[in-house]
């Protein structure tokens, strides 16, 4: 049976949209098991994300000013709304950011000023870097064929 490119293009995105929540709900659960927690905020002009770290991911989990349990338990609370906020589709994990000896998740959604997540196919952006490479560039016909791996 031969599945047409809409369908074939439907299933696909089903896949990419399916993996993308499980990375969103594991990191829910992450948050509410205490595994990681809000380590950081990043400020862009009319958004902001939020940074997700901890033991788990090579860092330190935040904690209150001395340790204090008003603190800690402010923290806390900010893990659960987040968490609450994965689960419920408001936000998204939108990207990782990994350094030297430490590794973070970062999440934003549109109550953040962050546009809307949306799955694509990498097929698309190859069809799309083709047709801009072969209008603007020249490129060696045996330089494609060793790119590619004799498809």
């Amino acid at each position: 049976m031969i599945l047409n490119n809409s369908c074939e293009r439907d299933t696909n995105l089903t896949v990419i949209h399916s993996f993308q929540r499980s990375i969103e709900i594991t990191t829910a659960i992450l948050l509410l098991t205490g595994q990681i927690t809000i380590i950081g905020i990043f400020v862009r002009p009319a958004r902001f994300s939020l940074s997700l770290g901890g033991p788990l991911f090579g860092g330190h989990r935040l904690e209150g000013k001395n340790q204090e349990e008003a603190g800690n338990l402010f923290i806390d609370i900010l893990d659960i709304i987040l968490a609450i906020l994965l689960i419920n589709n408001v936000i998204h994990v939108t990207g990782t950011f990994i350094s030297s000896g430490d590794f973070s998740i970062n999440v934003s959604g549109p109550i953040f000023g962050y546009p809307e997540v949306v799955p694509a196919l990498p097929i698309e952006d190859y069809d799309f870097f083709n047709k801009i490479v072969s209008k603007y560039y020249i490129v060696q016909p045996e330089m494609v064929t060793t790119l590619r791996g004799n498809e």
